[in-house]
């Protein structure tokens, strides 16, 4: 026998339990819809259709809006 070598232990197969797994599963989906409507959130913000500036920038106007003629 060698001095240096080392025994090959064999790693057993870990259990996984199937309500953990489900768990998990239904987690990462309600983030992906969550990441989705934060997306949607900021697009819609960007163009200018929600949030504080929808009313100075949108064409629906607010509480005092009149629209300019040129």
């Amino acid at each position: 026998m060698c001095i240096f070598s080392r025994p090959n232990y064999v790693m057993p197969e870990p259990k996984v339990d199937p309500e953990i797994e489900k768990a998990k599963a239904e987690e990462k989906a309600r983030q992906e819809v969550e990441k989705k409507k934060q997306e949607t959130y900021k697009k819609k913000v960007s163009e200018g259709k929600v949030g504080k500036r929808s009313l100075i920038s949108g064409q629906s106007g607010g509480i005092g809006y009149y629209k300019e003629t040129l």
